[in-house]
């Protein structure tokens, strides 16, 4: 078993804390948070977008609580490092971590800047440890299946795709550091979920065209239109609502002679395809991405072979992608 060292216990943090203790090939042994509750076990209160998460008094027994990450970092016995914090600390700690000898899991986006990004990756080649964004969708079976439908050609080429990512704004998060445009990049926190699938299912668009909302300097609304030569056209929503409003994602992807459909608030165990008239149900498995993603960074480092799902750049060239578009939408 893989020890694994948790930096963060917010939201997504205990949601990886949950998984780690399902995970055939790792486990957390110890983790870091700067709140002395949390670190005595209380991790009542709090909530995310995909559901409240249940007020619990966590048993600690055999796990070590670190009030710095530094230390965590330093601990001899940790191969793995989760980073789980604001976007701020993901690439200074990310790069402490891999310089240490550690293998990393980093939340997204990996980091706010491209120089960051790229000095993320520059640790990840020199030290030759492994190193994983948690693009969460690219486990989403979903996702998945049109990804596998894409590449078998079996309907067609793509000619058109819609995303759609919304929700109330994120004001319950720790400090409300995620309205901060300067910690968080606003939106671009929820909508680089689809910047990554659109890339991965597409690659780099030809061209982009984004108009959006602010308010007091927070982008919340972002409407984006991809090109590419040849096609096909590509239309990303994402918005965090000022009003409130349940969390909701889908896709809509039009091949030549089919139409892939998934939908989280009307029918999130289904992916509906249309061809030739029909409707037909195509059920997916009721497994978790973020479980999936877990399990499958911790068995490819036990079993001593690099990760290669995806990479370091295709993380960063989301994030080059999300600044790009706000950038646009801020007339800049």
């Amino acid at each position: 078993m893989l020890n694994v060292g948790l930096i963060g216990i917010g939201a997504i943090g205990r949601l990886h804390f949950d998984c780690w203790r399902k995970s055939p090939n790792a486990g957390v042994t110890a983790f870091a948070s700067r709140d002395p509750r949390k670190r005595a076990g209380d991790w009542a209160g709090g909530e995310f977008n995909l559901g409240d998460q249940s007020a619990e008094r966590v048993d600690l027994t055999g796990i070590t609580a670190y009030e710095n990450a530094a230390d965590l970092i330093a601990d001899p016995s940790i191969q793995i490092v989760d980073i789980c914090t604001a976007t701020p600390q993901h690439a200074p700690l990310a790069i402490a971590a891999l310089r240490a000898g550690k293998h990393v899991v980093c939340e997204k986006p990996m980091a706010l800047t491209v120089e960051e990004c790229r000095s993320v990756e520059d640790a990840a080649h020199e030290t030759g440890a492994q190193l994983m964004v948690a693009h969460c969708l690219r486990y989403w079976p979903h996702y998945v299946k049109a990804q596998e439908v894409i590449a078998s050609g079996e309907y067609g080429r793509p000619v058109y795709a819609q995303f759609h990512r919304s929700g109330g704004a994120p004001t319950w998060s720790a400090g409300g550091w995620l309205m901060k445009p300067e910690l968080s990049g606003g939106v671009l926190d929820l909508h680089i979920h689809d910047i990554d699938v659109a890339l991965w299912w597409f690659g780099k668009p030809a061209s982009i065209e984004t108009r959006g909302y602010s308010r007091d300097r927070v982008p919340l609304i972002v409407d984006s239109a991809w090109s590419y030569e040849g096609g096909p056209l590509v239309h990303l929503h994402g918005a965090w609502d000022p009003n409130g409003g349940a969390f909701r994602h889908a896709f809509r992807l039009v091949l030549e002679h089919g139409t892939l459909v998934y939908d989280l608030a009307t029918a999130p165990g289904v992916l509906h395809l249309y061809r030739e008239g029909k409707l037909t149900e195509l059920p997916m498995e009721d497994t978790s991405a973020h479980q999936a993603e877990l399990d499958d960074f911790a068995a490819c480092i036990a079993a001593g072979g690099p990760f290669t799902r995806f990479s370091p750049a295709d993380s960063r060239l989301s994030v080059e992608i999300g600044l790009e578009e706000l950038r646009q939408i801020a007339g800049k």
